[in-house]
């Protein structure tokens, strides 16, 4: 099952953050959005590859995207 996560690119990889792309594809990661400027990643894999994914050059961090739901505007929130 694909798990969404968010990569953070090393500070010294930031400037040739197209490669650390085209590594963590080769790894099982679908790209959703490259955010150059911060040196930020998004996109999904399967579970199975998301832990490996933190071991290509480049990738200072792997977390998992967090999903919030507020409840309806009618519910009755405490």
């Amino acid at each position: 099952m694909p798990e969404k996560v968010t990569i953070s690119v090393a500070d010294d990889a930031v400037d040739r953050i197209d490669e650390v792309v085209a590594a963590l594809e080769s790894g099982g990661l679908q790209v959703d959005q490259v955010l150059r400027p911060l040196g930020v990643i998004t996109g999904s894999a399967d579970t199975r590859h998301v832990q490996a994914l933190g071991g290509v050059a480049g990738v200072a961090s792997v977390e998992p995207q967090r999903t919030f739901r507020l409840p309806p505007p009618d519910s009755d929130v405490q």
